[in-house]
């Protein structure tokens, strides 16, 4: 769900997620989506390809989305379809804060969140061709407001 006011949500669909970018670590996916109802943004990553690369359990992993999808954050946290599989996406930053947490613990490989960081880069530059053709302050300012601009 989307927090769009104080007590307002919109249901999110499979397909306010689209997909971006797909890059690989260590031979495992990571993939990249649009923003959800094409607001600006940075790409949003899928949590779940990142915990796959840590080195918690699978029934930790399941934990950790679980209490992602219901926390304080949730409105940040939506499951989505991308080739038959079922993903939980986020926001790259929040995503960078889960990761920095794991390896701060001794749940991931500082390296891995290094490669994370260079194929969210990718990720972005992908993102930008889509971009209406303004200056770059435009899209931050934008972000700032939530200003939807009918993205793909």
């Amino acid at each position: 769900m989307l927090l769009t006011g104080p007590f307002e949500r919109i249901i999110m669909t499979q397909s306010d997620l689209a997909f971006l970018y797909e890059a690989s670590i260590a031979g495992r996916p990571l993939r990249f989506f649009w923003p959800p109802a094409g607001r600006p943004d940075f790409p949003w990553v899928a949590i779940t390809d990142l915990l796959a690369l840590s080195r918690l359990t699978q029934g930790q992993q399941q934990a950790v989305l679980e209490k992602c999808r219901n926390g304080p954050f949730r409105e940040g946290f939506f499951r989505c379809v991308h080739a038959d599989a079922i993903l939980t996406a986020c926001p790259a930053i929040y995503a960078r804060d889960l990761c920095d947490g794991l390896s701060e613990e001794g749940h991931m490989d500082p390296v891995i969140i290094d490669r994370f960081i260079d194929l969210n880069t990718k990720a972005f530059k992908a993102q930008a061709k889509g971009m209406p053709d303004r200056a770059p302050e435009w899209f931050f300012q934008a972000m700032g407001a939530h200003v939807d601009f009918s993205w793909p």
